[in-house]
Order: C-alpha cells, then structure tokens, then sequence
C-alpha cells in the first residue's frame, strides 16, 4: 500500500512537457521587369546565317537593334537575366538533324551575348560550356523561358539574343522565307533585395508536481531592408526545452506517466 501512494505521486508530479519548433520563411529577392520595346527588328540568325536567332540588343545586327536600354544604373542586371519568347514555324519538331551526327540532335534555346564582364556566344555552346540548366529544350511551337546567370550585377549591356540551333533552311529558305520565328515576350532580372522575412519561435511550457513552474518564450524576427526583434518571456522556476529537445521531454514526461499509472492499477 505504501509503494501504491509512491508510485501514485510519481505519476501526478510529471503532468506535461510541450515544444513548438521554430518556423523560418527564405527570402528571396524580387523579380523585375527590363523595360522592352519590339522594335520589330529581331529576327536574325547565327553568324554563319543557318541558325535563328533573335536580337535583344545587338548594335551589329543590320539593322541594329536596341530593344533593351544598353546602361541602366537604377535597375542593374543582378543574379540573372530571363527572357520568355515563342517559337513558331516548326509545328511539333523537336529534333534537328546534326551534321555528321549519327542521332538527331534536341532543339534547344541559350541566351548569348555581353553583360557587364560576362560574354559567351555560339562556340560556348558548341563547346559545352554553357550550363545546362542555362539550356532550354524547344519541342515545338510554344512559349519558353531561358535563363542567364551572374555571379556579380552590372549596369550595362552590350549585346544581348536568344539563340536557338533551330536550322531555317530546314523550314522554307532564308531569314525572309522561313516559316521558324521567335518572338521575345519579356525580359526580367531580379532587383537584388532580399524581401522581408519573419522567423517565429515559440518555447516549450513544463509543469511539475505541486511545485510547478511554467517557462514560456515566444521570439519573432524579421529581417529585409528593415529588421526588428521582438522577446516575449515569462520565467518560473524550471527551464524550458525548445525544437527538439522539447519534444523529447514531453514524449519522456508521457510515456513516464503512462508507465507509472499502469503500475498502479497492477498494484492495486
């Protein structure tokens, strides 16, 4: 009977042990658009005149186009630039036929040219040295999203096209007579700020026997372009244990509990 009333008092001294792990949001800096103005002037091709290709920025081009501001020190160019464009002409065409190639070879879009210090062209491409997920495969008419990225920003550009290896001649003839077209839709970077963002912890709550004691913490950070701390804390005696410690001490604490009602009823 003595051991009943011990192990009795040993259950109703743990009564609960409760945490809540900290939740945290990734920021991510904001897209933007890159004022683009079609001049109607894109189409072009590779510089051996086989491959379509269209002009963003291209002073070389005949004529010349500017479709994008060549300098640009509000809005610089920062971790990439985007470009969404359509592919028309080549119905469902997927392939191309790659010379002296014993397989065809994907259709694919890459964007070219020079931003800030970064300059890559068709023969990056043939090399291998564009990355691939900086390659977009094209399996038909549709609309794409290719991506070029940068390690620094920059504020200029000097020249700036999707290329494709999409063959024109394969599709009616030269620049004038080939159904294949691509047609820009937006160019976008990022503007290089990271938007806010709100981390929330909340601590754990323990109670003990009659001599109980609750420590509660709850702490809310936001950081971005402005940042603010706010700590909530009531103290009692006993510590909290937050994440997963927390969660330990309550299985413990329960599975103590259990145990110990158990033992009693077998007792008895």
């Amino acid at each position: 009977m003595k051991m009943n009333k011990v192990l009795a008092a040993m259950a109703a001294s743990v009564v609960a042990a409760s945490a809540f792990c900290a939740m945290s949001v990734t920021s991510f800096a904001v897209e933007k658009d890159v004022k683009y103005t079609d001049s109607g002037n894109s189409a072009g091709t590779s510089d051996d005149g086989k491959l379509l290709r269209a002009n963003i920025l291209n002073q070389w081009a005949s004529p010349a186009v500017s479709d994008i501001p060549t300098e640009d020190t509000e809005n610089p160019y920062t971790s990439y630039i985007k470009v969404t464009f359509e592919v028309s002409g080549i119905g469902s065409d997927s392939k191309v036929k790659a010379e002296g190639a014993e397989t065809d070879k994907d259709l694919e879009a890459f964007l070219c040219g020079g931003v800030g210090p970064y300059s890559r062209h068709m023969d990056a491409y043939e090399g291998g040295k564009i990355p691939s997920d900086e390659i977009v495969k094209i399996t038909g008419d549709g609309e794409y999203t290719v991506e070029w990225k940068f390690d620094e920003p920059s504020s200029t550009a000097q020249i700036l096209y999707v290329q494709t290896n999409i063959p024109i001649f394969e599709y009616g003839g030269d620049l004038a007579a080939t159904s294949a077209k691509l047609t820009i839709k937006s160019v976008k970077t990022d503007d290089g700020v990271e938007a806010p963002t709100t981390t929330t912890t909340e601590a754990t709550t323990t109670t003990t026997g009659a001599d109980s004691s609750t420590t509660t913490s709850t702490t809310t950070t936001t950081t971005g372009t402005g940042t603010a701390t706010t700590t909530a804390s009531k103290k009692g005696e006993a510590s909290a244990q937050t994440g997963d410690a927390g969660a330990a001490v309550a299985v413990a604490a329960l599975g103590l509990a259990a145990a110990t009602a158990f033992a009693v009823r077998k007792k008895d």
